[in-house]
């Protein structure tokens, strides 16, 4: 591997870090990201329900009518779990069209707006009638549902950023898993209605956040495509001279590395190289780029190790060189400069220089 390849690996593995650390943390990216998190049991207002494992403890929020209990968690928020003592006037049809700010009794799924927000609401089946509902306000997602239970009414209810279809499913699996004060589990319809919610979601309800599992390969894709053109580059840059082959070459060889070091800068190349008669020529892209005479260059080649790889020779040139291309940009330079080459056969190629 040459080093204008070699320097991009750094840069190549922290794109792939960045790629994994979005895929990891962003909401809503990965649809089996809520199938990894752990979860745990709690019991809050004579109610037990799974929690996400990371969620903080329990706070108590007592009041009159409601009292409550709070969880917060990074991809539901906050979970809030309350009940009203007593039961209010217990038309709970009233209650759910009042608090979800209905267009009327809540007797079939229905998506309208509410101050200018999203709403969808549905009738659902927990421990009895009861009411589901998902509604925007702001860039949070709110999601509820009430019913009642031996003469209590509960508010389950997740406040998120995460307005995701996938937190969605994590509200619902929280709803899932509740258990009365007696152990009662919720009607064996709610599992389905609540499916029905989620494949029913309003297009403005929630962001699908699927696509940027894609977005986040973009920055390793990018850097395997500049890896990929500087590498055909060096390819065809190292390729042999155009036209037949000298057959005076004493040294022939094709894809060297090449550097030129000046006083103030570096500059590393993929060239060819060959020896015939009294010059070293060394070729880029095909054609001559640089031809230098041997002689004089006794005593000033010598043999050292890079960073990266097996020893190199060293030419150390006085004056000014005979470019043959790229004039403008090198041969002006009269100072001394040091030409490397990574030769994969050192010790044929300075018998071949005569040094």
């Amino acid at each position: 591997m040459k080093r204008q390849t070699l320097f991009m690996l750094p840069a190549l593995l922290a794109a792939l870090a960045v790629s994994f650390i979005v895929l990891r943390t962003l909401p809503g990216v990965g649809s089996g990201a809520l199938g990894r998190i752990p979860w745990r049991t709690e019991s809050a207002m004579g109610l037990t329900l799974d929690v996400p494992a990371g969620a903080s403890a329990a706070r108590q929020d007592p009041g009159e009518p409601w009292s409550a209990v709070e969880f917060r968690d990074g991809i539901l928020g906050t979970i809030r779990v309350a009940r009203e003592v007593p039961q209010g006037d217990g038309n709970l049809q009233r209650a759910l069209r009042d608090w979800f700010e209905l267009p009327g009794l809540l007797e079939a799924p229905v998506t309208y707006t509410t101050r200018g927000q999203w709403a969808q609401a549905r009738p659902v089946t927990a421990f009895g009638p009861s009411g589901h509902l998902l509604q925007r306000q702001g860039r949070l997602l709110v999601m509820v549902l009430v019913f009642d239970l031996d003469d209590h009414r509960y508010w389950v209810q997740a406040r998120t950023a995460a307005d995701t279809p996938e937190a969605v499913a994590g509200f619902h699996r929280v709803l899932r898993s509740l258990r009365g004060p007696k152990g009662e589990a919720p009607d064996p319809a709610m599992s389905g209605e609540l499916a029905a919610a989620e494949a029913g979601l309003a297009p403005g309800m929630v962001r699908n956040l699927e696509w940027t599992r894609y977005l986040a390969f973009l920055p390793p894709a990018v850097m395997l495509l500049v890896f990929g053109i500087v590498s055909l580059v060096l390819a065809m840059g190292g390729r042999p001279p155009k036209g037949p082959e000298d057959v005076g070459n004493r040294y022939a060889e094709d894809n060297v590395e090449v550097g030129l070091v000046f006083r103030l800068s570096r500059k590393f190349f993929n060239g060819a190289l060959r020896v015939a008669g009294d010059r070293l020529v060394v070729y880029t892209f095909g054609t001559p780029f640089l031809a230098v005479p041997l002689a004089g260059l006794a005593g000033r080649v010598t043999e050292k190790t890079g960073w990266f790889g097996p020893p190199y020779l060293e030419l150390a040139l006085d004056g000014r060189q005979e470019f043959r291309k790229y004039r403008m940009l090198y041969g002006a330079s009269s100072t001394s400069i040091k030409l490397r080459l990574f030769t994969r056969d050192s010790s044929r190629l300075r018998v071949a220089l005569g040094a």
